[in-house]
Formats: structure tokens, C-alpha cells, sequence
């Protein structure tokens, strides 16, 4: 008599494990509500951390494209708080090398204030790019890099003939 109830529950629990579990709020309000909510948070995450990749401290968004008209490829940077002599640019190994740094000085009364903020930013040149004649201009906060497409592109291999 005593065992009945134990067996009574062993029973269904054994009919209950064996049968799909079909209870709404696991298959699709908790799905829902939960999942969904965390895409979009992942989704707007992923937007906001793209958005900073082209963004930095000077506020400095960057546009990169290829111009048809002149045959070039073209480097765009918006950059706030920056002015020419504060930048640097390099080409070496196939790559282009921005640079740019800002020190200021603040003086209040017998305390001076300085801040120092950089950047940099590093790009591939395309391997038809003309490295040797790369221009930038400076000019409304803007910083123009221009790269000549070359018209005729040397191989990155070259044949060895054997004498």
C-alpha cells in the first residue's frame, strides 16, 4: 500500500518522458521574448561597433572608394579638431600610414593643462597602386588621399630565366 503512490508517480514520469514536451511558453514566448531580444541587442551591438571602427577620438570618419573618372583610388577622412601639421602620412610595403597627433597646452592662472590625443590608421594598397605617386590634400577639415591606378601592373612574381 505504501509503494503505490511511488509507483503511481514513477509511472507518470516514465509516460511524461516519453512524450514531446508541447508547452507553449518554452517553445515560443520564452523563444521569442528572450532570443529576440537578444538578436536585436547583438544586431545593434554589431551596428555601433562598425560605426566606430570608421570613428576615433577626433571624430574622424573615413570613406574609401575607387573614382573612375580620374582613374584613382581615393582615401576620404573627415577629421575635427586636426589641422594639416598635425598629420603624417607614409607609404611602405604596400601600405599607406595615417597619422595624427594633437598636444595642448591650457595655462589657468599658475596651473598649465596639457592633453596629447593620436591616432592612426592603416591601409592595404590595392595591387595595382601607383605607391610612387600617391597625393593628399588638406583642405575644410578633410584630408583627401589620392592613389594613381597603374596602367600597366607589374607582377608580384617575376619569371628567372635560367642561363
Amino acid at each position: 500500500m505504501k509503494n503505490t503512490p511511488i509507483i503511481a508517480l514513477l509511472f507518470a514520469t516514465s509516460v511524461m518522458a516519453n512524450q514531446p514536451y508541447n508547452h507553449n511558453f518554452f517553445n515560443q514566448d520564452f523563444n521569442q521574448g528572450v532570443w529576440s531580444n537578444f538578436n536585436q541587442q547583438f544586431q545593434q551591438f554589431n551596428n555601433e561597433m562598425r560605426a566606430m571602427q570608421n570613428r576615433n577620438i577626433f571624430g574622424a570618419q573615413t570613406k574609401r572608394y575607387f573614382d573612375e573618372q580620374s582613374n584613382r583610388y581615393m582615401i576620404e577622412i573627415a577629421v575635427q579638431g586636426l589641422a594639416k601639421k598635425d598629420l603624417d602620412i607614409t607609404s611602405e610595403n604596400g601600405m599607406i600610414h595615417i597619422k595624427g597627433h594633437v598636444k595642448k597646452l591650457e595655462k589657468m592662472g599658475n596651473n598649465t593643462r596639457s592633453s596629447s590625443n593620436q591616432f592612426a590608421q592603416t591601409y592595404s594598397l590595392p595591387n595595382d597602386a601607383d605607391a610612387n605617386n600617391i597625393d593628399a590634400e588638406f583642405k575644410d577639415n578633410s584630408l583627401f588621399i589620392s592613389i594613381p591606378k597603374l596602367t600597366k601592373i607589374t607582377p608580384a612574381v617575376k619569371q628567372i630565366i635560367i642561363k
